[in-house]
């Protein structure tokens, strides 16, 4: 057996020596096919054992958890790259392949060295592909790398901590420098106060980059805190914190793309809790929500690529020309709206069932119901623009067959997961034991769908309204003028003369020896 993640890997090889675009399509579609083929019939037990300079390292190990993840990423990297393969030039799709097989084999580590190094190259390929999109983009794609920088800085410190206080390197039974465990995963994730990448970025990327980076980025996180930081109960309440602000700030946006940023946040936000509820109950659950998640809003993301496409711009009005003029857009668009708002027979009701049940706090439970109800509000201003506010937009393009295709297959398995929840449990063995449509489990997961409508009905001017101003501010940029300013200050001192380097030293002496004295 060999991990999937090192198909894309050697596509991306390929692809980079490859000018002719029929091969070029036809080795895209042979890696992506053949990587979701070889998760499939991947055995969980399975570990491969190595020694690198003295360490024993586990490179590849796959149990239940990670071959779910895996499958859905091998999923999504299908659909993502049949969506994307016309629009998207050749050296963009290689560092495509790179990110994605850098993410497949991420999760397949068994140690936490592998781990690193993959976790390192997403930071790299992706940060390569924002900066390398567009002329626009290249300044955003240097904050992005900086901000996903110093979350590789954190793991890796908490890496060190950890080998230093047990002398291994596994992914389980995290002991030591669990903060800075913490801070890694929750950039990655996108987690309040650390979350500003991921609108900036997704928001002026090219749309069909944005698509590849919503399936994997965050969901690599939560992979990793499903590992590396289970059962921290407080965690499950800053998921909580984290959620309600991307509610607020969701409703605030002026550009669909911003709000499915926004949507993300608060998705992540059931995953942290179910992770951080600690139980096998709410594991499962985090683990099916990010299966998903990935599936409603891939769809949401590549819908609004196509309305981009056709239109050029990214505006709720141009919405519009769903459901007049995209048939197969829309119907897809109100499959992902009902799975991403939870309403029983399609596919999000699941895993939010699931999670709902693992919790025992009653305050966790009411935030739950608070989520439900802002994310079902926030895409009914989606739809109401998509099929009910009067368009007139003429549009001169058609959508291209393999986005059409990429959008069928995603919507085909979000119904046949609706359909069978039990079809996730069987795939992995992973049994809960819920009874997922009776009266009490269906009520709970329609309620804040239906109390969303009248609210709508009764608040639409302020839902739908278009705000002015924008709660957006972003404190990294005026930290790094605050050191950059502080830097060229103290570097003005070192003009070359003896005397002030010598009171630089002994006043530098000085507070070292009272240190120690104190």
């Amino acid at each position: 057996m060999i991990t999937p993640g090192l198909l894309y890997l050697t596509g991306a090889l390929i692809l980079f020596f490859t000018h002719n675009d029929k091969i070029k399509y036809l080795i895209s579609f042979l890696i992506t096919a053949g990587a979701l083929i070889v998760t499939f019939y991947l055995i969980p037990g399975y570990s491969l054992q190595l020694d690198f300079l003295g360490y024993t390292l586990n490179p590849f190990k796959v149990d239940s958890i990670n071959k779910l993840t895996g499958l859905i990423f091998a999923v999504g990297g299908l659909a993502s790259i049949v969506y994307s393969i016309n629009i998207c030039s050749r050296s963009i799709l290689s560092l495509i392949f790179v990110f994605i097989g850098s993410a497949m084999t991420a999760i397949f580590s068994g140690d936490l060295f592998t781990l690193y190094i993959f976790w390192e190259l997403m930071t790299i390929s992706s940060s390569f592909i924002i900066a390398l999109s567009s002329h626009s983009t290249k300044n955003t794609g240097y904050y992005y790398f900086l901000m996903h920088l110093a979350g590789g800085l954190s793991l890796l410190w908490g890496i060190f901590l950890q080998y230093s206080a047990t002398g291994n390197l596994s992914l389980n039974n995290i002991e030591a420098g669990i903060p800075f465990f913490i801070i890694a995963v929750g950039i990655k994730l996108a987690f309040v106060g650390f979350h500003t990448w991921l609108p900036l970025a997704y928001s002026k990327a090219p749309f069909y980059v944005t698509v590849v980076l919503s399936i994997f980025t965050t969901k690599v996180g939560v992979y990793v805190m499903c590992r590396l930081l289970p059962g921290i109960n407080i965690l499950a309440y800053a998921g909580l914190i984290s959620a309600l602000f991307g509610i607020v700030m969701a409703f605030r946006q002026n550009q669909v793309l911003k709000l499915l940023c926004y949507s993300i946040i608060i998705q992540v936000g059931y995953m942290i809790i179910g992770i951080s509820i600690g139980t096998a109950m709410g594991i499962s659950g985090a683990i099916f929500h990010l299966v998903n998640h990935i599936l409603y809003k891939t769809v949401l993301f590549m819908a609004v690529g196509v309305v981009i496409y056709i239109t050029g711009k990214d505006s709720f009005e141009n919405l519009g020309v769903m459901g007049r003029k995209l048939p197969v857009t829309s119907i897809a668009t109100l499959v992902a709206f009902m799975g991403i708002a939870g309403v029983p027979f399609f596919n999000g009701y699941m895993s939010k069932t699931i999670i709902k049940e693992a919790v025992q706090e009653p305050l966790l439970t009411f935030g739950l119901f608070l989520m439900s109800l802002g994310t079902s509000l926030m895409f009914l201003k989606f739809i109401y623009y998509a099929f009910f506010k009067n368009n007139n937009i003429k549009i001169d393009k058609k959508t291209p067959i393999s986005m059409k295709l990429a959008l069928g297959i995603l919507t085909v398995i979000m119904i046949l997961i609706g359909i069978n929840p039990f079809l996730l449990e069987n795939l992995t063995n992973i049994q809960v034991d819920i009874n997922y449509f009776d009266i009490k489990h269906m009520l709970s997961g329609i309620q804040p769908f239906l109390w969303s409508i009248p609210i709508f009905i009764l608040l639409k001017k302020y839902v739908v309204k278009k705000y002015e101003r924008h709660l957006s501010y972003d404190i990294y940029p005026s930290m790094a003028k605050i050191f950059v300013t502080i830097g060229y200050n103290l570097s003005s001192y070192h003009d070359g003369e003896l005397n002030k380097y010598l009171s630089w030293a002994i006043t530098t002496l000085i507070i070292l020896l009272l240190m120690l004295m104190l």
